[in-house]
């Protein structure tokens, strides 16, 4: 029975040969075919962490395909053992199967993911979302051979901006007062990858942070293309954007335009608090504001996921999304104080 399949996307990073190590370093983007898919295709998809990828080593030739055992990467001191005992590229259907990092849902069937071990132009057959449900039931073994191998297929070198402790860190940002807190940098993104630090600065309801490209700049997240309402402002903790960046002088590198010492968790800022810094007010939104590629780069892995992880999310250690309700003007060191929530107004 021959079983015909039509892929749905395309993979595309800056991998562009089949190394056996390293994968948590690349960064993907996933493509779809949106003349067999609907855009709506992945509604809903945001709300998971990872996604499991299935694609086809298309660069495998069917007179590499192994059919029977041979030696894993052709190592010999590891035993000889069948295909269907390895995860090797060269197997007689030429499928592959990724969990990976879901980074960003992106407008126009464009999904961005992590540790991809797929390079450059393989065809992708399905995108599913993990759910823990599906991960191993009872212990999981396997032999000391398998282990070896992937010893460095997720990251071959120490990276040594991932030697931190964790919880402290995270008790650190927890000293951030709840009710009174203080701006502690404001900075303006007048174009990518520019960054001015302010001593002042204007909220306008319609633009934003005035001189910030938000409104330019747009989102790449809506079907449009226009800037996201809710996300006119990004606000993160400055005592954990002092953390990851290592020094005052990189935490703009985080790439939000206020940085505060205030606790930002929802459970002490839910979606329509409003906050009052300066003269002007600003709402908290409900939009999630999530670690980017380019937060990764600069400031780690372990970074990325600690700010992302499950404790990271429960205190939002990555930011707060935000917009201005009352225009004014904003200074480095105002006062942060809590007023009325939409809600209550």
């Amino acid at each position: 029975m021959a079983i015909e399949m039509v892929p749905i996307g395309t993979v595309h990073n800056e991998r562009g040969e089949a190394i056996d190590d390293d994968w948590d370093r690349v960064n993907s983007v996933i493509r779809l075919d949106l003349a067999l898919l609907d855009a709506t295709a992945v509604d809903g998809l945001r709300g998971f962490s990872h996604v499991e990828v299935v694609f086809v080593f298309d660069r495998v030739s069917e007179d590499e395909v192994e059919r029977a055992s041979r030696h894993p990467r052709g190592i010999q001191q590891w035993p000889r053992v069948g295909i269907l005992a390895q995860r090797a590229k060269n197997r007689p259907n030429r499928i592959g199967t990724t969990v990976c990092e879901l980074m960003a849902v992106r407008g126009e069937g464009v999904l961005e993911v992590r540790g991809l071990d797929a390079i450059d132009g393989t065809p992708v057959l399905d995108v599913k979302p993990y759910m823990a449900e599906f991960g191993p039931r009872g212990d999981v073994l396997q032999p000391q051979w398998s282990h070896e191998l992937m010893a460095g297929y997720w990251m071959a070198t120490p990276d040594p901006r991932d030697q931190f402790d964790p919880q402290s860190w995270l008790d650190e940002v927890r000293r951030s007062p709840a009710d009174r807190g203080r701006l502690a940098l404001i900075v303006r993104r007048p174009d990518v990858e520019q960054r001015e630090v302010l001593a002042s600065g204007d909220l306008d309801v319609e633009i934003g942070l005035v001189g910030d490209n938000w409104l330019t700049r747009g989102s790449r997240s809506r079907a449009d293309g226009k800037a996201d309402p809710d996300a006119q402002l990004n606000i993160m903790n400055w005592r954990c954007a002092l953390l990851v960046a290592g020094s005052e002088e990189r935490v703009p590198l985080a790439g939000d335009q206020l940085f505060v010492d205030l606790d930002l968790s929802p459970a002490n800022l839910p979606a329509g608090t409003r906050l009052r810094i300066g003269s002007a007010v600003v709402e908290v939104t409900a939009k999630p504001h999530t670690g980017c590629a380019k937060f990764t780069r600069r400031f780690g892995l372990a970074a990325h996921r600690w700010v992302n992880g499950a404790t990271g999310r429960e205190s939002r250690l990555r930011g707060i999304c935000a917009k201005v309700v009352v225009a004014g003007r904003i200074t480095t060191g105002d006062e942060i104080v809590k007023v009325a929530s939409r809600l209550e107004s």
